[in-house]
């Protein structure tokens, strides 16, 4: 593969449309395939998907660890 910035974006961007696509096939199913939405439910899902790229999903949390939940535990004492 090609290692330079442009194919990148390239391929981010297409990555990105098949994302929109999927989701107004979603909505379009959901809505039980009306005739002529089409761009009303890609316009949606692009709404959708930049709302979601603007907000990231927060990290997945880490399992506390033993002392992690003693540590805590002494915050709550010191009060």
């Amino acid at each position: 593969m090609i290692d330079h910035p442009s194919v990148s974006a390239i391929g981010s961007h297409m990555d990105e449309q098949i994302e929109i696509a999927a989701l107004a096939k979603r909505y379009y199913e959901e809505e039980g395939r009306p005739e002529g939405r089409a761009m009303e439910h890609w316009l949606r899902a692009e709404r959708e998907v930049h709302r979601l790229d603007a907000f990231p999903a927060p990290p997945p949390e880490t399992p506390s660890t033993e002392n992690d939940l003693k540590a805590e535990e002494a915050m709550h004492l010191d009060q």
